[in-house]
């Protein structure tokens, strides 16, 4: 006998796709800000780093705590 497929988890994928979504903004933030020459090195600034540092972990730290949750037995 086959088990049906586990059911999606709503949440669980919006969170990572939301994780994806920034680390693919910060690699084009990084191509364009080369591009236009507005630095010749593909760094960002201090805060930039911080904030987007602090969202990243923050969905990190989100989904993690969501998927242990569910994972969790009740209890």
């Amino acid at each position: 006998m086959s088990r049906p497929p586990a059911p999606v988890d709503a949440v669980a994928v919006i969170l990572a796709v939301a994780l994806t979504v920034v680390s693919i903004m910060v690699g084009i933030a990084l191509v364009v800000n080369v591009i236009e020459g507005h630095n010749p090195a593909p760094t960002l600034g201090e805060n930039t780093t911080q904030i987007l540092t602090a969202i990243m972990g923050g969905l990190i730290g989100i989904l993690g705590t969501y998927i242990g949750s569910r994972t969790r037995p009740p209890g």
